[in-house]
């Protein structure tokens, strides 16, 4: 099973794109899809039992949509947040395995409080679905972008 993981807050506008991507994808044999305000420690069992990962979230600069590969790294602590590269460690540590994960940023403007994306965060959901659909188009094989 493939495993999609939307990041983001609802209530600082262009932060909530990671979720409002993720929830407009068409449900898909083999994929689930998880809606998330922060990364957590209770997602590494989740995690763990999935063949691929990837992780959608804002990205306070930058142009467009960008795709990277994600390796398992250490964090300093176990706060409440994690990074994806923390997240994959514990799942590791925790369970035995990290799967192969890749990090989709999608640049936000706008991150002041409320509750509707930026227009020039809705003009970038397009492409970040494009990337999304190539990423479960490619299946185990790598994932150029």
């Amino acid at each position: 099973m493939d495993l999609i993981i939307g990041i983001g807050n609802r209530l600082r506008r262009d932060d909530g794109i990671g979720p409002t991507v993720v929830e407009s994808l068409s449900d898909q044999p083999g994929v689930e899809c998880y809606v998330v305000q922060q990364l957590t420690p209770d997602l590494a069992q989740g995690l763990c039992e999935a063949e691929r990962v990837l992780f959608v979230d804002a990205a306070i600069d930058g142009n467009e949509p960008h795709l990277d590969r994600v390796a398992a790294e250490a964090t300093r602590g176990l706060g409440h947040a994690l990074p994806p590269a923390g997240l994959l460690d514990l799942a590791d540590r925790l369970y035995g395995n990290a799967p192969p994960a890749w990090l989709l940023t999608v640049p936000g403007c706008d991150f002041r409080f409320g509750e509707t994306l930026s227009p020039a965060a809705i003009a970038r959901l397009p492409e970040a679905r494009r990337h999304i659909g190539a990423w479960l188009e490619a299946g185990s094989a790598p994932v150029r972008t």
